[in-house]
């Protein structure tokens, strides 16, 4: 922001200037203004003004003298009122008043009756005028980051609007006839208070983005929620039509081998007790049934209690995690005669505060003997508050205490959220189908068949059901796995005994964890060849094992070996020692189990030999950064190490990766810590280790605290050198960088011709070091383009290539008749490029290309500018015609920006230095999208792949470069198969793209 006099200076110039042009647009934006000079009072033919993220308390009360103003954007000040002379400008269509300080908000608002888009997010709203309601022509409301308990009832008056933010306030219910909103597309109501929604949403058929994040819902449930928004609206239509309550849920019984899980569930049945019970591999599911304790006056009620019986060897604890939920009730059971000790209730007590943090437990304790069983329950009950609500013991032989625990189970499970929940009578007519059906697995037809005898027959709605089951636990379905989408699974515990066969084999556990697929003829001899294929594609959709590049065997994560083979010397080799390294620690309230393996699968892709049950080195394919993460289970640590001479991208992937595997814990405590850099006179490390989060904290104060001081060496550490690479670099820092590494590789690959061998290894480090830093603005590029988009919202691809029909000597200027192609790009960060024989899409030089092509350009043309030195150093001098053709295709989106207006010029720099989290935000993306769209009515996207990467993020990849994230293709150093490039009009033919 500039400087008070140098703001008022150049905003002085401007309105000179736009008085002298007859200008109707005005930009006073980031200029450090705390008034809005008097002379703008003079422009009355102003149609648009902008004056956002400048230091304004108020606006001018002249400020309604503007009758024409048709645009007002005030975004990003300190505005705590606004005039009621705005009432006055009836002309306008946008009003912009987000991340103020605005208490509220004048009644002159309700003039503004041609308004279409009011943004006041951010501020600190309790209230709504109720002459709003007069605003029946607006389409974007955004209302988020404000202080509302509750919607107005003349809300629903709103009948155009399309867009509506409602996220982070305290709303606990919306209003009933929300359904009227019929227009409504995107609805944001995350991190509020809401346990209910109206089913009038159900009538929203034009709702394609619903956020309910962070809410304590109900109803729909959230498994329905976890299913996406079709999911919630065909729930909420179906249930508004025919609703009745579901009377069941879960009872999860757990504890260590041998403890008596499975006999205790026979005898809460009434079974003959058998004292020669199996012990139990895997997963065993079953039903208890009990009448409601509390039923509704009038009704006798049944609860349908769904049990679910897991084997305590540790082994199978991996396979557990992924159907241990909230809103279960936990049987934990310990054996009295080897103590609570010896029955590690601490760490199951662990266990499910990290995965099921909400879930009541109960403690049973069996194989009772001549005393009583003793525990410090008050002790346990303070170091997991909330979590334990009853502490019983029963014999399951005798039958004593099974009465109480009984009674317990039936008390608990009536106060679980879900039970009694509203569902449509036909979704949970079908849900009784799935689970009362005799198949283990079906086909993804005829289950839509069983859930259409049911009642369920729209495509949509069975889907939707389909989703909601998975989410459940009741069936596990994966329709965008190539692999998978053929086969629906109805008995989990049957694919989870499968499973177990191969974490109990010797013969894999002899191979060092490695499961040759010929095993599976012996391990698997029950089931078809093609049934094998699929149960292999499960382990790796679980992270537990992946396959080796032959793909002729699986590593199966949890059966690698304790104990690390040796890796130190290559770790620390003077090669490695002598490049730059990041770090940091995760201090954890326990290991889970999963952690680090199902990591290790997930990042298979960066695999090296050297791999063990907590720790693993893995290498970029550049061969130049490789990275080393290890957990200390005694010490509850687990740290992330990357060494390389541009380490953050390879780190940042590494570090999404890991945080995502923490995610499956929502109840895990982790504290992220990043070691002081410091190093004494001596070559000791300093051993303190800052908080991330108070690093942030710092940063994010205003004005910022730059730097901290370190309380072993008691000197200060500047905070941005801490968070430097475990925080992605603005983008202009990250500019900086990247020119300045390749002003130094232009100036080695000069020498490099006298061919010094010492040289040549540095030209490779260096161009390394460029691709690494490339592609973490790439990555930091479609991170920030999509940070409002799930993974199902990343609707087209991103990345747009411009380019010329006609080469005729024109020079670069924008010319009448002018056509022009647009190229889709694969995606793959750092390594964007063409694609070969994909028919680009052709568009005259028109309003759209000018309005809806050139921002985007604008937006992107700062990282496209670095696709071509990171080609040129990749293919060597076989590229200089290639090369020489992207470059004037650069040189040509660049010129027609400069061919801009200024005013338009100026209006882009400023959009693209705004930083806000709206739904107008990324305009550009949307309006780029509503175009490609028009050209490309079947979405083909010349070709293109989308893919959800395993840390997270969404790309649209080239065929070559999706399998790079595929189970088993790739290791670390094959680098990647050759992407080849188009070839060029009237140019070379094509050309491959070898690796460095």
């Amino acid at each position: 922001m500039a400087s008070a006099d140098n703001g008022i200076d150049e905003a002085r110039a401007r309105i000179t200037e736009c008085l002298s042009r007859g200008s109707t647009t005005l930009d006073l934006s980031g200029l450090g203004l705390t008034a809005v000079p008097e002379e703008v009072r003079e422009l009355t033919r102003l149609i648009q003004l902008e004056v956002q993220s400048n230091r304004l308390h108020a606006l001018p009360e002249w400020i309604g003298d503007l009758t024409r103003l048709e645009f007002l954007s005030a975004d990003h000040n300190a505005l705590v009122a606004v005039p009621e002379s705005i009432g006055r400008l009836t002309e306008l269509r946008a009003l912009g008043l987000d991340f103020n300080k605005l208490v509220a908000v004048p009644d002159s608002l309700g003039n503004l009756t041609r308004l279409k888009d009011l943004r006041l997010y951010g501020n600190r709203l309790s209230h709504l005028p109720e002459t709003l309601r007069n605003l029946t022509e607006l389409t974007v409301l955004a209302l988020g980051e404000n202080q509302l308990e509750s919607l107005p009832a003349w809300f629903t008056d709103l009948t155009s609007l399309e867009t509506v933010w409602l996220s982070v306030n305290f709303l606990t219910a919306l209003p009933e006839d929300i359904g009227r909103l019929v227009r409504l597309r995107r609805l944001e109501l995350s991190a509020n208070s809401l346990s209910e929604l109206p089913r009038s949403l159900g009538a929203l058929r034009e709702l394609t983005v619903l956020g309910l994040h962070d809410n304590p819902l109900t109803s729909p449930p959230p498994e329905v929620v976890a299913a996406g928004t079709q999911a919630v609206v065909t729930f909420l239509a179906e249930t508004q039509a025919d609703p009745v309550r579901q009377w069941s849920s879960k009872v999860v019984v757990v504890g260590e081998g041998r403890v008596g899980k499975t006999s205790l569930l026979r005898a809460l049945r009434n079974e003959a007790h058998n004292p020669n019970e199996d012990s139990t591999h895997g997963l065993t599911v079953g039903t208890l049934d009990m009448p409601h304790p509390h039923p509704p006056a009038g009704e006798d009620v049944t609860m349908r209690l769904s049990t679910w019986d897991f084997g305590g060897q540790e082994i199978y604890h991996a396979t557990h995690q992924f159907f241990l939920t909230d809103r279960s009730l936990f049987l934990l059971l310990w054996d009295a005669q080897i103590g609570w000790e010896g029955s590690k209730l601490h760490y199951w007590l662990d266990m499910i505060k990290a995965r099921a943090p909400q879930a009541p437990v109960v403690l049973v304790a069996t194989h009772l003997g001549p005393r009583p069983p003793d525990l410090p329950l008050d002790e346990l009950q303070e170091t997991y508050p909330g979590l334990i609500v009853e502490s019983l013991s029963a014999d399951s032989a005798s039958g004593v205490g099974v009465e109480q625990v009984r009674e317990v189970i039936r008390q608990q499970v009536a106060c679980l959220p879900l039970m009694g929940v509203t569902w449509p009578r036909t979704w949970l007519r079908a849900a009784d189908a799935v689970r009362a059906s005799v198949n283990k697995h079906i086909t993804p037809e005829g289950l839509n068949e069983l859930l259409a005898t049911a009642g369920v027959r729209e495509p949509s709605h069975q889907a939707s059901l389909t989703a909601a089951l998975h989410s459940l636990g009741d069936l596990l379905y994966y329709p965008d796995d190539e692999e998978l989408c053929d086969l629906v699974v109805l008995r989990p515990q049957w694919l989870t005994a499968y499973i177990s066969r191969v974490l109990d084999s010797e013969d894999v556990l002899n191979e060092g964890g490695v499961f040759h697929h010929s095993f599976g003829a012996t391990l698997w001899q029950d089931v078809e060849r093609s049934m094998r294929r699929h149960l292999i594609r499960m382990m790796e959709n679980f992270d537990l094992s992946y396959r080796t590049e032959d793909q002729t065997a699986s590593l199966v994560v949890e059966l690698l070996p304790w104990n690390p083979p040796p890796y130190q010397d290559e770790w620390n080799s003077p090669e490695r020692l002598g490049q730059r390294e990041l770090r940091l620690r995760y201090r954890l309230h326990t290991v889970p189990p999963g952690i680090p393996t199902w990591f290790i699968a997930r990042e298979h892709r960066f695999s090296t030999p050297v791999r063990w049950r907590s720790g693993a080195l893995l290498k970029h394919p550049d061969g130049v950064h490789a990275a080393l993460v290890t957990v200390d289970r005694h010490a509850k640590t687990a740290e992330l190490r990357v060494r390389g001479s541009y380490p953050h991208d390879f780190f940042a992937v590494l570090k999404d990766g890991f945080e995502q595997t923490l995610q499956r814990y929502p109840g895990l405590d982790i504290t992220r810590l990043v070691p002081c850099p410091y190093r004494y006179p001596d070559g000791r490390a300093c051993a303190h280790e800052f908080r991330h989060e108070q690093l942030r904290a710092r940063l994010d104060r205003r004005p910022p605290l730059e730097t901290i001081e370190c309380p072993e060496h008691l000197e200060n550490v500047e905070v941005a050198f801490l968070l430097q690479g475990i925080e992605r670099p603005a983008a202009d820092r990250s500019e900086q960088m990247t020119r300045q590494v390749l002003e130094r590789l232009d100036r080695m690959e000069i020498i490099g011709q006298r061919r010094h061998a010492e040289v040549r290894d540095g030209i490779e480090q260096a161009r390394a070091e460029v691709s690494a830093m490339v592609a973490e603005q790439q990555r930091g590029f479609l991170a920030l383009l999509r940070r409002e988009q799930s993974q199902q919202e990343a609707i087209c691809p991103s990345v747009v290539w411009v380019r010329r029909v006609s080469r005729r000597a024109a020079g670069h200027r924008l010319r009448p008749g002018d056509v022009f192609q647009l190229h889709l790009c694969c995606e793959a960060p750092g390594e964007w490029h063409l694609l070969e024989g994909a028919e680009p899409y052709e568009l005259p030089a028109n309003s759209k290309f000018t309005k809806v092509v050139l921002p985007y350009v604008h937006q992107s043309l700062k990282v496209l500018k670095y696709v071509v030195p990171v080609f040129g150093a990749a293919v060597g001098a076989v590229s200089e015609d290639l090369s020489k053709v992207m470059k004037d295709d650069l040189e040509l989106m660049k010129a027609l920006l400069d061919a801009l207006p200024d005013e338009t010029r100026r209006q882009l720099s400023d959009r693209e230095s705004r930083s806000t989290v709206l739904a107008t935000d990324h305009a550009e993306f949307r309006q780029m999208y509503a175009l490609l769209k028009q050209l490309d009515p079947e979405e083909r996207w010349a070709g293109l792949n989308k893919v959800v990467t395993p840390e997270g993020p969404t790309y649209w990849l080239c065929r070559e470069h999706a399998r790079f994230y595929q189970q088993g293709v790739l290791g670390a150093g094959t680098g990647h198969e050759a992407v080849r490039l188009p070839s060029q009009p009237g140019g070379p033919g094509a050309l491959s793209r070898q690796q460095t």
